[in-house]
């Protein structure tokens, strides 16, 4: 692997256990066993790095997340969908916890992520008209904005809330997968009845992952 990738795992993995907020270019070098200015040939400072990993995360949203086509089973296309926002969750938590910060310290990369937002309501929206289409969820269509609005809140504020409502969070797994699960239960007055059975499979699974008992 090359150094610079090297930088850049290393810097997810540090920003993700310890905190974003928490860790320095020199901690970075320190845990590499690199020097300082080695780290600098490759990134000026801390923000050109996490602008780097922002860009994978968007890689990450952009190839994750299709909208439903009528040919695909709907619920299959949900369960993807949930299973990318667990893998974003998981893999880039750091930004999920300290995401407004992390912005007001770096316009450049509040830029990019506004971006990457709006195409990310899009791809919600998407789903959640898809599913209305496949008679998955029966919903108003004026509400269908409004809820794909508190689909994406729920996710992107899930671990800053647990964080700020529990002492000494760790992310796991199965934080993550209740989190998911709070998600599946937005969906539950909107589902139609042909449909409640295989919902309830899928929040079986999730209730699964996370160790909670149906």
């Amino acid at each position: 692997m090359k150094t610079k990738d090297r930088i850049v795992q290393a810097s997810i993995e540090l920003f993700n256990a310890q905190g974003e907020r928490n860790v320095t270019t020199n901690h970075i070098a320190s845990h590499l066993n690199i020097s300082p200015g080695n780290l600098y040939y490759h990134f000026r400072n801390k923000e050109e790095i996490i602008r780097n990993i922002f860009e994978k995360y968007a890689q990450h949203m952009q190839v994750s997340f299709e909208p439903v086509k009528p040919s695909e089973d709907a619920v299959e296309i949900l369960s993807n969908y949930l299973d990318a926002v667990f893998s974003a969750l998981f893999h880039f938590n750091f930004l999920y916890d300290n995401l407004p910060v992390i912005m007001a310290r770096d316009p450049e990369l509040k830029t990019q992520y506004l971006e990457i937002h709006v195409k990310m309501m899009d791809k919600i929206h998407a789903l959640v008209l898809g599913l209305q289409n496949a008679k998955v969820i029966e919903i108003e269509h004026d509400d269908i904005e409004d809820f794909a609005n508190i689909i994406k809140q729920q996710v992107t504020f899930w671990i800053s809330y647990c964080k700020t409502s529990q002492e000494d969070t760790t992310i796991t797994d199965a934080l993550i997968y209740n989190g998911l699960l709070k998600v599946l239960l937005l969906f539950k007055p909107y589902v139609t009845t042909e449909f409640k059975e295989i919902v309830s499979q899928l929040t079986a699974r999730y209730k699964s992952l996370a160790n909670v008992e149906s």
